[in-house]
């Protein structure tokens, strides 16, 4: 959202929780309402909008890369909840075209939920500004568009697998189901942008240039290595 960066740029830690704040209230009503009914079973996490401020090209693989981490760290939970393939997601919004702005609204998100079999569909955005970054997420139910979750993490980008661990658990509880353990992570953005950038060489067809990101990625970080064996083990 480029009419935002004026307003953050000012004062960018209130500005940042004013919004999630915002974000929140918009959901809260129908969360509420809906807190007693049976949790989806199907779920799709469709890439994330990219709203970085500061340097906002060089974070685009990190839309692939956050929904990616969310859907591994999800499929890993080891329930009956069934989280649709990364490849599935991007294979259709090719073909819809939803995939060529980066950003997807409640309307779109159900229409590709529905092409999806989802039972429900998560989206959001994701901000840097300085050393700051901020997630925020929607779940929302395809069948009836009513929005089971919107959440907002915020924090140092040094923790960024924190963070998106949190980001996970909201979804996960959102959903009534509970993740496994996790290693500790410790690389921060630097591991995360070069597993996103692992991603967008696989999207391009460049396998070699992928296992050696992905490579560097572990090194960088060895909490990586389920989320890469989940991204390979997917293609198998």
């Amino acid at each position: 959202m480029r009419t935002l960066s004026h307003t953050l740029t000012a004062r960018p830690l209130a500005a940042l929780a004013a919004f999630a704040l915002l974000a929140a209230l918009v959901c809260l009503a129908p969360v509420r309402a809906q807190a007693q009914d049976a949790a989806p079973t199907t779920l799709a996490v469709l890439p994330f909008e990219n709203n970085a401020v500061t340097d906002h090209a060089s974070y685009g693989p990190l839309a692939q890369g956050l929904a990616a981490m969310l859907i591994t760290d999800l499929k890993l939970a080891g329930t009956s909840l069934k989280v649709i393939e990364r490849a599935q997601i991007a294979a259709l919004l090719k073909e819809i075209a939803m995939g060529q702005t980066g950003m997807i609204d409640s309307g779109t998100a159900v229409q590709a939920g529905r092409l999806l079999g989802a039972q429900a569909i998560a989206f959001g955005s994701f901000m840097v500004l300085g050393k700051d970054v901020r997630m925020d997420a929607r779940i929302i139910k395809v069948e009836t568009s009513e929005c089971i979750l919107a959440s907002s993490i915020m924090g140092h980008k040094d923790d960024f697998m924190k963070l998106e661990r949190q980001l996970a658990e909201k979804i996960a509880a959102a959903l009534k189901v509970s993740l496994a353990e996790a290693p500790a992570a410790r690389g921060g953005m630097d591991a995360a942008m070069l597993y996103s950038r692992a991603l967008e060489a696989l999207d391009k067809g460049d396998k070699a240039g992928a296992e050696k990101l992905f490579a560097e990625t572990v090194a960088a970080d060895p909490a990586y290595k389920r989320q890469v064996d989940g991204v390979l083990g997917a293609l198998k």
